[in-house]
C-alpha cells in the first residue's frame, strides 16, 4: 500500500484564483507530497456549485485521493449536517474503514474515530491554545500519528482558504485502515476548521 512506504507526507491545496478575485468557492483540489516535494498522490473534490456557495462547510460532499498513475487509495463522504460533521470513509475497493464524527469539547477541537462496525477505536484532538496541531491518539492514550497545520503566510491566510498540512505517521506499525483514517483527518480538520477565509469575500 502506498501509504505503508511513509513516515511524513504533506497536504497542499491548490491555491484557486477564482476564488481569490470573485469570492465564488471552487471545489478543492490538493497535491500529496512527500517532504522532499515528490507528489505521490492527489485529492479532489465533488460537489454541487450551489452546496459550495450557500451552505459553507457544511455542505454535502465526496472526497476522492487517488495515486500518481490515477488508482484509487481513498473515498470519503459525508452529508449535509447542522453542527457536527461525520466523514465516512472507504478504501480505493469501496470497502468500508471507518469514520470520523465531530464532536463537542471545551478547550479542544474533536472527532471520534470509528472502526468500519462503527466503534471507536481512536480519538483525534486539537487543543485550542495550539490550533494548528491535532494528534491521534488509541484508547491507551498512545500516539499514533499527528498532523500540523503550515502557517502559508499573510497573503495565502488572508485572501484564499488554501492550506497545508503536514501528516505524520508517529507508530510506524500502524497498520492500513489506521493510515487510512489518519490521512482523511487531514482532509475533515481542513473542511471542518479552516475553511472559511476571505476567499470568500474577494479582493474587492
Amino acid at each position: 500500500m502506498e501509504l505503508a512506504n511513509h513516515r511524513e507526507l504533506v497536504v497542499r491545496q491548490t491555491r484557486e484564483m477564482l476564488e481569490v478575485f470573485t469570492g465564488f468557492e471552487t471545489a478543492n483540489r490538493y497535491r500529496i507530497l512527500t517532504p522532499e516535494g515528490q507528489e505521490v498522490m492527489y485529492a479532489y473534490e465533488d460537489s454541487g456549485f450551489l452546496g459550495r456557495q450557500f451552505l459553507g462547510n457544511n455542505r454535502p460532499l465526496n472526497l476522492h485521493i487517488l495515486d500518481s498513475d490515477g488508482s484509487p487509495i481513498l473515498n470519503a463522504d459525508r452529508k449535509f449536517f447542522f453542527f457536527f460533521s461525520h466523514l465516512n470513509v472507504q478504501d480505493g475497493n469501496g470497502s468500508p474503514v471507518g469514520s470520523l464524527k465531530r464532536q463537542f469539547g471545551m478547550l479542544k477541537r474533536k472527532f471520534a474515530v470509528l472502526d468500519a462496525s462503527g466503534q471507536q477505536v481512536a480519538g483525534l484532538n486539537g487543543r485550542i491554545f495550539r490550533p494548528f496541531t491535532f494528534t491521534l491518539n488509541n484508547a491507551r492514550g498512545d500516539e499514533l500519528g499527528r498532523i500540523v497545520k503550515e502557517w502559508g503566510g499573510i497573503m495565502r491566510e488572508g485572501f484564499t482558504d488554501a492550506d497545508n498540512f503536514r501528516i505524520h505517521f508517529t507508530d510506524m506499525e500502524s497498520g492500513d485502515q489506521t493510515r487510512l483514517l489518519l490521512l482523511a483527518s487531514a482532509f475533515a480538520i481542513d473542511l471542518d476548521f479552516f475553511e472559511e477565509k476571505g476567499s470568500r469575500q474577494g479582493i474587492g
